[in-house]
């Protein structure tokens, strides 16, 4: 006879984890990253106007500051990463602040404060609540983020819309952003970009968001083990 050393509150939350919890948590997580991106692009896609066009710019720019965090940080991801069966293809840069926190934060504000209209804001603000908290509660039980760089990413996502929607976008009047889109970016009679400029979208999204340098990096590493 054995005894275990898991106390019976650990012990049922192991027995609840593989659950429909579990699972619905795993997909959530393992999809976030596309439905999030795929989501916004269809946004973009259906409006074609200057604000949502606007609002793009500021989450590219903001996937590009967490990029330039997590190399000047250089902040270890958890050492349970290495060991894990769950996650084929392991992240090698750094985990502080996490990119998906500041990407979700940031696009989640963003639409909220700059798309979505006052009457539905609560109601459309929970549900990105209930979704970003199931799909980050992922990252970190599977070991890809320690709950501090969740905390930091999801904090200064959050503070970069905010700064966007009032700087960028403009509170009572076209903030310069909006603006310089506005006679830059749409035509002047119907106020849309045209079909064809969705490309670009399509492709900053996939060098930028898609963790493409991560999938270099990853090949690189890859083809030197072989040459050795």
């Amino acid at each position: 006879f054995q005894l275990s050393d898991k106390s019976p509150s650990q012990s049922t939350s192991m027995d609840v984890e593989p659950g429909i919890i579990h699972q619905i948590t795993t997909v959530v997580g393992k999809t976030a990253s596309t439905v999030v991106s795929a989501s916004f692009f269809l946004l973009l896609a259906h409006h074609r106007d200057a604000v949502i066009l606007t609002l793009w710019i500021g989450s590219i720019l903001n996937a590009v500051l967490s990029k330039v965090a997590k190399k000047l940080l250089n902040h270890e991801r958890p050492a349970e990463l290495q060991n894990s069966d769950r996650i084929k293809l392991k992240p090698s840069d750094g985990g502080m602040p996490s990119s998906h926190a500041m990407s979700v934060g940031f696009i989640g504000t963003s639409i909220l404060g700059g798309v979505v209209p006052v009457e539905s804001r609560l109601m459309v603000g929970l549900a990105m609540v209930a979704y970003s908290a199931m799909a980050l509660r992922y990252r970190v039980r599977d070991h890809l983020h320690t709950s501090d760089q969740i905390a930091v990413g999801l904090v200064l996502g959050i503070g970069n819309a905010l700064l966007w929607l009032r700087f960028g976008l403009g509170a009572n009047e076209a903030g310069p952003i909006l603006s310089w889109v506005q006679n830059n970016c749409v035509s002047a009679e119907t106020g849309l970009f045209p079909y064809s400029a969705l490309a670009i979208p399509i492709v900053v999204g996939i060098l930028v968001v898609g963790s493409f340098e991560r999938r270099i990096a990853l090949w690189m590493k890859n083809n030197r083990r072989k040459e050795e």
